[in-house]
């Protein structure tokens, strides 16, 4: 199985345990990240910036 985010590329093995080991912490990452944005752009001190303009990998309906 291979897994593709932004311009990396991972393969995974086709293996039950490494396989969930491994999207679990790409989806634990993400939610992180995701908890970031929300934290400083819709409440935080960024409320007035654009977080578009530093992450070119988020498109404007990724954000909305």
């Amino acid at each position: 199985m291979t897994f593709s985010i932004l311009e990396l590329t991972f393969n995974i093995p086709n293996v039950a345990t490494p396989k969930h080991k491994c999207l679990s912490l790409v989806a634990d990452k993400f939610h992180g990240f995701e908890t970031k944005l929300m934290s400083r752009y819709v409440f935080g001190y960024k409320k007035n910036e654009n977080p578009l303009l530093k992450y070119t990998s988020i498109d404007e309906d990724t954000w909305r």
